[in-house]
Parts: C-alpha cells; sequence; structure tokens
C-alpha cells in the first residue's frame, strides 16, 4: 500500500522540497539576464543551459518523466531497459540508449517495505530517492550533450565511477533536503544514507560540496582520469577519508597533470616549482652550512621564459609585484615568477641534476 502517494505528489512534483533551489537558481538567472530578455527568463532556462552543475536538477524535475513501478524485481525482468541504466535497489536512472528519452524509474513496493509503511517516512524516502535520481540524470554528460558522439572516457560500469557517482548523487539529494529546512527529514535521510553500501554512504561525507566538487565527477566521464590515481582514490576513499581530502582529491582528478613530490601530491605546477626551488636551497643549507650562491642556483635552475616573463629576477627588479615570491641566497635575494605549465616546469627543472624525484600523472 502506498499510503502517502497523494502527499508525495503535492509534497515532490509540486516543488516544495526543491524550493530554495529553484528560488536562487532561477533568481541569479534574472540577475543575471540583460533587462529586455529578464520576460523570457522561463524559456531560457533549459536544461542545456547548465550543463555540469547540481542546480540542474530543478529543470530535470519539470521536464523528465518519473515512473512509478511496483517493485525492483519486477522491472529488472523488462527486456527493452537499456543497457546503460544505473539501477539502484529503490529507483532507477535510465537514460535510454539513444538518449532521446531518459527518466527515472521509483519502485514504490520496496520504498513501502523500506519505511515499515510509515506514511511521513515513506514520503521522504520517496523525495529522497528521486532527487539521488535525479542527481544522476544531471550528472549524465550524454543527456546535457546529445549530440555528443564520443564514449564516455569515465564509466559508471567501473568500480571507481560507481563510487564517485553514487556518492555524489547522495551528495546532492542531501544538499537539497538539508535546504529545504525540515530537521526532522535531514535527519531521517542521513541516516539511511548511513546504512547503505559505502560508495552511498560516502556521500554523508560530501554535503557541502562545490561547484567544482560536482564539476570534477562530471568532467571525469568527459576527460578521462589516469588509472593509477583512479585506483589511488578509490584506497583513499575506502580508508578514513575526510572532506578536506575529498576536495583535495576532487582538485588532483580534475586536473591536466597531477605530480608527487616528497610523498605530496600536486595539482598545480606553481606551487611544486617553488617546493622544488626551496627544498634544493634548503638541502644546500643543511649540507654546506650556507645559502646557496646565485652561480650555483643558475647553473641548477636556468633563466628561462615563462608565460610573459623570466623564470626568476633580482628581489629588487620586482619588488611590488605579486607573481614574485622570494628567494634568499648568499650573496642576494631573487624572486621566482609564478606562472608554470607543463612544459616550463620541464624545461626548469631536471630531476637528475638536482638528485630529486618526481613522480607525474596525466589525466587527459
Amino acid at each position: 500500500m502506498y499510503i502517502s502517494f497523494e502527499i508525495n505528489v503535492h509534497f515532490v512534483l509540486r516543488i516544495i522540497v526543491v524550493r530554495p533551489l529553484e528560488r536562487g537558481l532561477y533568481n541569479r538567472f534574472i540577475g543575471e539576464a540583460h533587462e529586455p530578455h529578464k520576460k523570457d527568463w522561463i524559456h531560457l532556462l533549459n536544461i542545456l543551459e547548465f550543463k555540469g552543475k547540481y542546480e540542474n536538477i530543478v529543470n530535470l524535475l519539470h521536464s523528465m518523466p518519473v515512473c512509478l513501478r511496483e517493485s525492483k524485481s519486477l522491472a529488472d525482468r523488462d527486456e527493452n531497459r537499456d543497457k546503460d541504466s544505473i539501477i539502484d535497489l529503490l529507483g532507477a536512472y535510465c537514460p535510454n540508449q539513444n538518449y532521446d528519452n531518459p527518466h527515472i524509474e521509483l519502485y514504490l513496493t520496496d520504498i513501502d517495505v523500506s519505511t515499515k509503511n510509515n506514511e511521513e517516512h515513506f514520503k521522504w524516502l520517496f523525495t529522497k530517492v528521486l532527487f539521488h535520481e535525479l542527481a544522476h540524470a544531471a550528472l549524465d554528460i550524454y543527456m546535457l550533450n546529445r549530440n555528443r558522439q564520443e564514449a564516455e572516457r569515465v564509466s559508471y560500469k567501473t568500480e571507481f565511477d560507481r563510487w564517485r557517482e553514487e556518492s555524489m548523487a547522495n551528495a546532492v539529494a542531501l544538499r537539497i533536503i538539508k535546504d529545504f529546512g525540515n530537521k526532522d527529514f535531514y535527519d531521517y535521510a542521513k541516516n539511511y544514507m548511513q546504512t547503505q553500501p559505502k560508495e552511498y554512504a560516502l556521500g554523508v561525507l560530501m554535503e557541502d560540496f562545490g561547484y567544482w566538487d560536482f564539476r570534477s565527477v562530471f568532467q571525469a566521464k568527459e576527460d578521462g582520469v589516469n588509472s593509477t590515481l583512479q585506483q589511488e582514490w578509490l584506497k583513499y576513499v575506502k580508508g578514513t577519508p575526510d572532506w578536506e581530502g575529498m576536495k583535495k582529491w576532487n582538485e588532483l582528478l580534475n586536473t591536466q597533470y597531477v605530480y608527487i613530490f616528497e610523498g605530496k601530491y600536486y595539482s598545480s605546477e606553481e606551487v611544486l616549482v617553488f617546493d622544488i626551488v626551496n627544498k634544493v636551497l634548503s638541502d644546500y643549507v643543511n649540507k654546506n652550512g650556507n645559502k646557496m650562491p646565485f652561480n650555483t642556483f643558475s647553473s641548477l635552475f636556468p633563466y628561462i621564459r615563462t608565460g610573459a616573463e623570466m623564470s626568476y629576477e633580482p628581489t629588487q627588479k620586482v619588488i611590488g609585484d605579486s607573481r614574485y615570491k622570494e628567494l634568499r641566497l648568499v650573496d642576494g635575494n631573487y624572486s621566482l615568477y609564478y606562472f608554470w605549465d607543463n612544459g616550463s616546469l620541464h624545461a626548469f627543472v631536471d630531476a637528475k641534476k638536482l638528485h630529486i624525484n618526481i613522480i607525474e600523472y596525466k589525466n587527459y
């Protein structure tokens, strides 16, 4: 029995729970629109306009069919089901092979059994599952770019992407519920997620995700992620992860090149070059008892153009220029320029000459 179905129609389909997200998205869109076009804002809020953003759920909720099915076991017998469907215990996201008619499925008997016929809990779990499946749709690069011809570079069929996708889908659902402001509903949803398999429960740590965190999951499908980094990420999240660590990993997985130096991961050549230079200078002091002279420094680190400026300059020449960071040498201070990319990094840093080790990975 679905004792709460009529309540759910009002609670979910009339957008009560998603109203805070909807209001923020629409107000921002109107604020950014040019004055003559503000009257047309509702027509411009097409799902394609919000590629890679979780707020896209607002548009998906209005536009994507939601199919209410008896149970997962009966739905599994559907011979026409698309092979790329993401099937959870209580619902599914079905993109369809040609991505011309994606839809969501919710399994009413299974939700009812999970909530032990409790009307309020049925309403809450129904809503949580719906938003979880909508999050899968928002993460679907084909749904948001229907003319795409290339295959996903990271597929849900891999353990790596399944963990990332299911955790982010739960994080999105929990975030919407939290913003709704009903503490009992939020506590119920959070507690339920913590009883789910680990890849789903991971989402509880992620409810404060930002644009780039969501985008990191989305972009990985478009661009790819190095296979070694995929395994290192899985090792981390299966251990004792925290949100700060996961945010750092999102940066690493969302950048083209990733480096390991002295046991530390880097997604920025700017930070890496500065740390390498300081390590070499520090090692010289420890070995020789005094700071490195400029002649030695210039023999190790070439004076090359990187970006708009040269790799380093005498500090006096660039005083007040925030693009430079100061280095202390025995015969005067020099300042290192801020701009570095993979090419200039390799032109500037000769690991063999410096007796250092740098591990490098390329995501795309």
